[in-house]
């Protein structure tokens, strides 16, 4: 039976692999053709950005959830008058 391990370490392989096939067959493939390099530019944004945004949010929310509140380790207590 699968364990939680084994699925991000095939997760993380599969990450590679997938860099590793854009890398040598789209965005080096001679002769190199730049529409193909900016379609594979803009698709990664598109990417990453969302999952990046998402993975902050939910992290905030984790956190929140087990009572570290982030914003009072950054924040300074207001001044009194």
């Amino acid at each position: 039976m699968p364990t939680l391990l084994d699925l991000v370490v095939t997760l993380l392989g599969s990450v590679v692999r997938l860099i590793v096939v854009f890398t040598t067959e789209v965005a080096l493939r001679q002769p190199i053709d730049p529409l193909a390099l900016v379609a594979l530019a803009v698709g990664t944004v598109l990417t990453v950005v969302p999952t990046a945004v998402f993975g902050y949010l939910v992290a905030g929310a984790a956190l929140d959830a087990i009572g570290i509140d982030l914003g009072s380790i950054v924040r300074s207590p207001p001044e009194e008058s």
